[in-house]
């Protein structure tokens, strides 16, 4: 997994005995992977990279503050410097997806864990370049019969928090790829509105 390339990440920290949704992307924000992990197995991974930024979703609720402070901790254990600190291989940042999306689309979105929200969200990484499906192929596999047996192809869609840490992910490329298409306080980033 070392690189002289920057591996762009994103982290979705929620509760559960894999609490850690990580996705990592090149420069040309192909998915390398996307996957769901324990917090030993993320920081295990992260520790293999040479260069990379990693951006974790901030969230507002308090019980994944506690998961969120510890994850922090041992990321800075890991030797990954803050964002504002520039120039270093490892860094971090952080962001707040529902914010991310509504910065994207200047209003606010769908709500996340609908089917509608989850197309709207794809759709929305897929029209910033991510190499992902287009959302809107899911709609010719739909038919009348599939639709009457229960049969609906909502595997090719990504999960709300899949969908979190892949805007985490992207806002870390943004940042080092076009700051100035960022709104930055410190260490918390923002796409900027259009």
């Amino acid at each position: 997994m070392t690189s002289d390339h920057i591996t762009f990440a994103g982290v979705e920290l929620s509760s559960g005995r894999k609490p850690v949704i990580f996705v990592a992307l090149d420069n040309d924000l192909n998915i390398q992977f996307l996957e769901n992990w324990g917090i030993a197995e993320a920081l295990s991974c992260l520790k293999e990279y040479e260069h990379i930024w990693l951006c974790i979703n901030l969230h507002s609720l308090q019980r994944e503050e506690q998961l969120y402070t510890e994850f922090k901790r041992k990321v800075g254990q890991l030797g990954f410097k803050s964002h504002s600190k520039k120039g270093d291989a490892k860094l971090w940042l952080e962001t707040n997806a529902q914010d991310c999306f509504h910065a994207l689309i200047g209003q606010n979105p769908l709500p996340r864990r609908t089917l509608e929200g989850r197309l709207q969200r794809s759709a929305i990484l897929y029209e910033q370049g991510l190499q992902i499906p287009d959302p809107v192929e899911v709609f010719e596999e739909i038919t009348r019969y599939k639709m009457a047996q229960g049969i609906l192809p909502l595997e090719k869609i990504y999960s709300s928090k899949e969908l979190d840490a892949l805007v985490a992910a992207y806002v870390a490329w943004l940042a080092a790829n076009s700051p100035a298409q960022t709104v930055a306080q410190g260490d918390f980033v923002l796409p900027a509105q259009e």
